[in-house]
């Protein structure tokens, strides 16, 4: 799984948008772009593979299929981010870690999450004792178990019924774009 992160100058970062196995980093390269917008950090390990972007856009200029392809992906990943900006505006902090939990195990092939609290603070753009006081509460209440940097999800509709709307209004755009 690999996170875009919007960096201030500070070098403080902040997700915008993960991307798992459905995806890929700086699809707009296919399209003749120049320059990712922001920073891609691997945050679970996985395999990958990559192209150069000179064959990349090479494809997508022979390909109606792939070009068409890329601009649907581009236009999800777009809506993902708008959704990303509104939901840390507006949600409480708990539901955006339900979000964030459940968009990470969408991406990964197993309910453990390798995730440390400070990894955690770090993504949601809070303070590590959020995500701690934040983790115990999910933990109390049966929905995950916390061990030092693993995160297992153990109630899934349980974290679905405390995320906010974004996370099943970015999972349907991404459905529509590979259906």
């Amino acid at each position: 799984m690999i996170s875009l992160l919007a960096v201030m100058e500070s070098g403080d970062g902040v997700e915008t948008a993960t991307i798992g196995r459905e995806g890929a980093v700086n699809t707009m390269a296919g399209l003749g772009g120049r320059r990712a917008a922001g920073r891609a950090v691997v945050q679970v390990a996985g395999m990958s593979s990559q192209i150069l972007a000179s064959r990349f856009q090479s494809a997508a200029n022979e390909s109606p299929s792939i070009r068409n392809l890329i601009v649907r992906y581009n236009e999800a990943q777009v809506s993902a981010v708008y959704q990303s900006v509104g939901c840390n505006a507006i949600h409480r902090v708990e539901a955006r870690l339900c979000r964030w939990l459940l968009q990470t195990r969408d991406r990964t092939p197993s309910d453990t999450l390798p995730l440390t609290q400070e990894f955690l603070s770090e993504m949601l753009g809070v303070q590590r004792t959020t995500v701690t006081l934040l983790a115990r509460q999910l933990q109390d209440a049966g929905l995950i178990r916390y061990r030092h940097g693993r995160v297992e999800i153990v109630d899934r509709r349980g974290i679905e019924q405390k995320a906010c709307e974004c996370y099943s209004t970015v999972r349907s755009q991404m459905e529509r774009v590979f259906s």
